[in-house]
């Protein structure tokens, strides 16, 4: 696990070519690039957008079984060799 800073983002993606990342913005550093993307909003007001392997949901304020989904569905992805990168 990594953390940077919003205006190293772009850096850190390219150097560790991450399977899953968890940012407070959209994916604007390589779109349609991971396999998964999880935009969750500081304003628990604001809905989280998840991307996994293509398929886009919203969640309200997800709890930690949300999150942990996220994990365990982007590992599958990794570990079966799956064509990845579409977030």
């Amino acid at each position: 696990m990594t953390i940077a800073e919003l205006d190293q983002l772009g850096d850190e993606v390219a150097r560790l070519d991450p399977h899953l990342v968890v940012c407070s913005r959209p994916n604007t550093v390589e779109p349609a690039g991971r396999p998964a993307w999880l935009e969750l909003p500081p304003n628990p007001d604001r809905l989280a957008k998840i991307c996994v392997d293509g398929e886009r949901s919203e969640a309200s304020n997800p709890a930690l079984e949300d999150l942990l989904w996220v994990l365990d569905e982007t590992e599958t992805l990794a570990l079966t060799n799956q064509r990845l990168g579409t977030c």
